[in-house]
């Protein structure tokens, strides 16, 4: 009997050593961040991608990678970086020239703790329109709509900042949020002040309604405002609605669609521009989706003495097949009719293979 307590004695000794070294090893690996990795490869086929030294060539490529840290500081913060690697297209020498680009894409701090708002401080994409805040890899078609690549530009409005949003107190999900940027990073030529206080406001007004246990709608609401080179104005307004229906594991359908404006007064000149997409995604089956998109943009003002005017209008139709094994995979085709004013229509089908390992956060709803 003896024999029997001393042993049971030594094994709870044994078992509480263990779960000390536990938590030690734990709290010491807390400070550990999460990394993910995400790569997007695109094979392109176009009638207007024969010729090497383009921008988009027909062929095989990585569309980009994405290397992200996320990790709490403590309990009131938490912070997240994410890095592209991509190559950017270099047109000024002869021949035009690629070269591999690794930049910060966002690094920024966000509160965790505090009452009724949180507050974003760093480099992040902005909370204007839907689209804007999508990284490559969850974008809902393989490209960003005409809109966005052209107003926004390729990075979209994405800059070094301060962020605040507070939930209203209402019976649905509203949120408002209050951002101010710098406006000169890079990509972001429509504003650009060369005043070092200048900043560019940023609004979005969010609204999520529950219409019934399967189905919700969204409406959203932007704008920015700020100044640029000229030291004029640089408007931007936006809106947005998405609905949501689930059905069960194997069956969804979201309609959404996005309108887009820019409007800025420069020395010489005045610009007036608008664009809008609309797309619908229909999950058929647990692993496919099928989806298509309209969308249009227009110029109505630009600079006449630009030495590459843009066409005063352009419209796109893209359909698409996706088969989606896991979250952490997936393959698409996309086929594209772009009308742009030239002679002929530009024809192309795009093939993606979305691959992530590691962590891999939530997608924005």
């Amino acid at each position: 009997m003896k024999l029997f307590v001393s042993i049971l004695l030594f094994s709870s000794q044994l078992f509480a050593q263990a779960a000390t070294d536990s938590k030690l090893r734990s709290r010491g690996n807390s400070f550990n961040p999460d990394i993910g990795i995400n790569t997007l490869f695109l094979y392109q086929n176009s009638n207007r991608g024969n010729d090497a030294n383009v921008e988009s060539p027909n062929g095989l490529a990585v569309q980009e990678a994405e290397l992200q840290f996320s990790a709490d500081v403590d309990p009131y913060w938490r912070f997240i970086s994410t890095f592209a690697l991509h190559q950017e297209y270099d047109d000024s020498v002869t021949p035009p020239a690629r070269e591999w680009v690794f930049e910060p894409e966002e690094a920024f701090a966000e509160s965790m703790d505090l009452p009724f708002v949180t507050v974003k401080v760093g480099k992040f994409k902005t909370a204007f329109g839907k689209h804007n805040t999508l990284h490559t890899h969850a974008f809902p078609f393989v490209d960003a709509p005409l809109a966005n690549q052209y107003l926004l530009g390729d990075e979209g409005l994405n800059d070094v900042g301060l962020s605040a949003s507070a939930l209203l107190p209402t019976s649905w999900f509203s949120e408002f949020t209050v951002q101010g940027i710098s406006g000169r990073a890079e990509g972001l030529d429509y504003f650009g002040s060369n005043a070092a206080n200048s900043t560019v406001m940023v609004g979005h007004f969010k609204n999520l309604w529950d219409l019934s246990d399967t189905l919700t709608f969204e409406l959203g609401l932007s704008g920015a405002s700020g100044k640029n080179i000229d030291e004029e104005k640089t408007n931007l307004a936006g809106a947005d609605v998405t609905f949501k229906w689930r059905k069960n594991e194997s069956t969804a359908l979201i309609w959404s669609t996005e309108f887009l404006q820019r409007k800025q007064t420069r020395t010489d000149f005045k610009e007036n521009a608008e664009g809008f997409a609309s797309w619908i995604q229909y999950q058929f089956a647990r692993r496919w989706w099928l989806q298509v998109r309209g969308e249009e943009l227009t110029f109505k003002e630009q600079d006449p003495a630009a030495l590459e005017p843009l066409p005063e209008k352009q419209k796109k139709q893209s359909i698409l097949v996706g088969y989606i094994p896991s979250e952490f995979s997936g393959i698409r085709l996309q086929y594209d009719q772009l009308n742009d004013g030239a002679t002929d229509d530009e024809k192309r089908v795009l093939l993606q293979f979305n691959y992530s390992i590691g962590a891999h956060p939530a997608h924005a709803y």
